[in-house]
């Protein structure tokens, strides 16, 4: 996933669009922060003696990974639709626009 963020870096700084990316890469980072929170969390309650689930925790770790993929995708489709601005022929994946 870095390299795609990198190459979407790079068109969206050619866009002047820059902001897009650094919201994007910070709601990842929270989401990464959560992951690592909720990891040392488990953790804890497993020294206490807690039972830990594993398919629990690792439906947990899917959704959050399923859901940084969807925040990518959808700042992939707002990128084209800014790239194709003013396109007639170009179907938008947005139709409210995207600015």
């Amino acid at each position: 996933m870095s390299e795609r963020l990198e190459k979407l870096e790079s068109r969206l700084s050619k866009q002047h669009h820059k902001d897009l990316f650094l919201q994007t890469k910070h709601t990842l980072e929270v989401i990464d922060n959560l992951a690592e929170q909720h990891r040392l969390f488990t953790s804890m309650q497993a020294i206490s003696g807690v039972k830990i689930i594993g398919g629990e925790e690792q439906l947990f770790y899917e959704t959050l990974n399923q859901v940084k993929e969807r925040i990518v995708t959808i700042l992939e489709k707002t990128l084209e639709d800014l790239e194709h601005k003013g396109v007639k022929q170009y179907t938008k994946n947005f139709t409210d626009g995207v600015e």
